[in-house]
């Protein structure tokens, strides 16, 4: 602390915050937007589809990065803080818009917004881990700290709107004069508008941090040299499709010394990187709906929530604890395979999953996706740590059977639940 200027920790923090703090957000609100939406129980799905289809961000600023070796990162995050703040503004008043599409009522002003939330936290994975080189290696942590907290901050507010308790059966009048129970408006602490403005506000602070990184000449001297391109082609290699891991990767790692790996656990460790990918990217967070819905409003807003949590735990026991052996590895992805055979039961068995009614059930369920988040979340990480030990091309190959298992889970997903219809939601007054 003798060596340093806690105003640039502090800064790097709020930075950190706005990777992913849009994306995070709108999964922990998701249990009231289903209820609230034209989507429904399908809505998670098309999150995931945008999230994959708004990859193209980085790659198209690694392409820009190519022919233009000399641009700095920190010119084009302005532009991307830009869109970031104006499009969680926009969703604050916008994101109960809809219109019929094809025949169908769709969430088409919050489907957009979504898209241009997730390009630009897409993008931050290639884009904000390059400029924090230009300071001095001890604010890196502070930095990752912040992106951390991109995923912790959006649950606990989360935890604190609640969703009002489980739905309950009113009558209603119908326009024919007729009478129908249909499910009494949740009554969370805050609405799910409040809750965007405060998405807003932190995507706000994190782009006042950054212009006060950029501007103030009372920390310029913190700064270091500009990096060379090594260090962005060791960010793109790293970036991550999704809400919960980008960055998190990415720290150095101060155990084990680096081994040669054998070609046939090089394999396996890729395989499984993509196998643990496909399931916490792709497919369960499609079909969370469907697993949670039928338990209740309270499950299902307590599985989003504590899982969000046990993310960015996970991921701190890989700094505390000793490099994870790959027999302990492959133990940890069976359990939580297993454990997402019975997040996929509960979502194909509904609207009668299995303890139906019952407390057990419930947290049966809360459990299970905290389980398997904290399981896989540790897994995931822990590969790429191993892989980075073998050096960039194996990094490089990681990265890309992450992108490819998330990609390949969403849109799986996303034909089986809108096009086959293979999952049946809950209707709690029919």
């Amino acid at each position: 602390m003798l060596h340093r200027k806690p105003l640039v920790d502090v800064l790097a923090a709020l930075f950190g915050v706005g990777a992913w703090v849009a994306v995070n957000g709108l999964w922990v609100e998701l249990p009231l937007l289903v209820t609230d939406l034209p989507e429904g129980w399908n809505l998670p799905s098309y999150l995931s589809v945008i999230i994959q289809i708004a990859n193209i961000g980085p790659i198209a600023y690694s392409l820009l990065s190519a022919f233009r070796p000399s641009l700095r990162p920190a010119s084009v995050i302005y532009g991307v803080l830009v869109i970031g703040c104006l499009s969680s503004l926009l969703l604050c008043v916008l994101w109960q818009e809809t219109t019929w599409v094809g025949g169908a009522e769709h969430s088409t002003a919050l489907l957009a917004l979504v898209f241009l939330l997730s390009l630009v936290d897409c993008t931050s994975s290639v884009l904000y881990m390059p400029y924090m080189a230009v300071w001095r290696g001890i604010y890196l942590p502070s930095y990752l700290v912040g992106e951390g907290l991109s995923g912790l901050l959006p649950a606990l507010v989360a935890l604190a709107q609640g969703v009002g308790g489980n739905s309950e059966c009113i009558n209603v009048t119908n326009p024919d004069n007729t009478t129908s129970l249909q499910p009494a408006p949740l009554q969370p602490l805050f609405s799910v508008t409040d809750f965007f403005f405060i998405l807003f506000g932190m995507m706000v602070a994190s782009a006042l941090a950054f212009i006060l990184l950029e501007k103030l000449p009372s920390i310029r001297s913190e700064r270091t040299s500009l990096p060379g391109p090594t260090y962005g082609e060791s960010a793109m290699e790293a970036s991550r499709s999704n809400t919960q891991l980008v960055g998190r990767e990415t720290t150095p790692s101060p155990k084990a010394e680096p081994h040669c790996m054998s070609k046939r656990m090089y394999a396996v460790m890729l395989l499984g990187q993509g196998w643990a990918c496909m399931l916490t990217n792709g497919v369960l967070p499609s079909i969370q709906s469907y697993s949670c819905g039928a338990y209740g409003n309270v499950a299902y807003h307590l599985a989003a929530s504590l899982s969000a949590l046990a993310n960015p735990s996970a991921a701190l026991l890989t700094l505390v604890l000793p490099r994870a052996r790959s027999w302990i590895l492959g133990l940890l992805g069976t359990l939580g395979s297993l454990v997402a055979a019975y997040i996929l039961a509960t979502a194909a068995l509904s609207p009668q999953p299995p303890l139906m009614g019952t407390t057990a059930g419930e947290a049966l369920v809360v459990l299970a996706w905290v389980v398997f988040t904290f399981i896989m979340t540790y897994v995931r990480v822990e590969i790429a740590n191993l892989m980075r030990e073998q050096g960039a091309r194996a990094l490089f190959w990681c990265g890309a059977v992450t992108q490819a298992g998330s990609a390949v889970g969403a849109v799986t997903t996303f034909v089986l639940v809108n096009v086959y219809n293979l999952f049946t939601p809950y209707y709690p007054c029919s």
